[in-house]
């Protein structure tokens, strides 16, 4: 907000769904997802599955833990994990891989991420502030590069071309 913006040289956003007071075409999708250890299955790298409701993703952690995820539900409801996303996930994980039928549920998970109407990240320079969200569903993957643009803009000033066209909004 503008009294922040006085009191600070720069402020840095990234409050995800937080900041749809400031930013108008931010939305909430739902995400729902399950924490699995699977001893029987051995992945090292994410997974991307075409499901008929959501693609969804199989994320290798460590110790044998996988993270199957996430549903994709226009909400902003914070309930608890629905037994049909239940059902859909750790069905498609098995049909992934067998060894998931003898996997244990670590832990189950629901929450709204932000998105804008593209599902596309955006970082939106406004006066002396940087907002930085909409990462969706796929903030994991690309979260590393855009916190090196933005470093890189913080110390020099500009974004590269690329990412500028791709990502950035400028709102001054």
């Amino acid at each position: 907000g503008e009294n922040i913006d006085r009191r600070f040289d720069f402020v840095v956003d990234c409050r995800g769904t937080g900041a749809r007071a400031s930013l108008n075409a931010l939305r909430t999708v739902r995400g729902e997802s399950i924490l699995l250890h699977a001893p029987e299955v051995s992945l090292k790298r994410p997974i991307r599955m075409l499901h008929p409701r959501y693609p969804l993703y199989v994320v290798p952690r460590e110790h044998n833990h996988y993270l199957i995820g996430a549903t994709q539900i226009e909400s902003d409801d914070l309930s608890p994990i629905s037994v049909q996303s239940v059902l859909e996930l750790l069905s498609s994980a098995v049909l992934l891989h067998p060894g998931f039928k003898d996997s244990r549920i670590v832990t189950l998970g629901a929450n709204c991420r932000p998105a804008f109407f593209d599902n596309r990240p955006k970082i939106i320079v406004r006066s002396k502030s940087m907002f930085i969200n909409g990462l969706f569903r796929h903030g994991f993957m690309c979260a590393p590069a855009i916190l090196s643009e933005c470093v890189s803009f913080l110390e020099c000033g500009h974004f590269s071309d690329a990412f500028s066209q791709a990502f950035v909004v400028n709102e001054n």
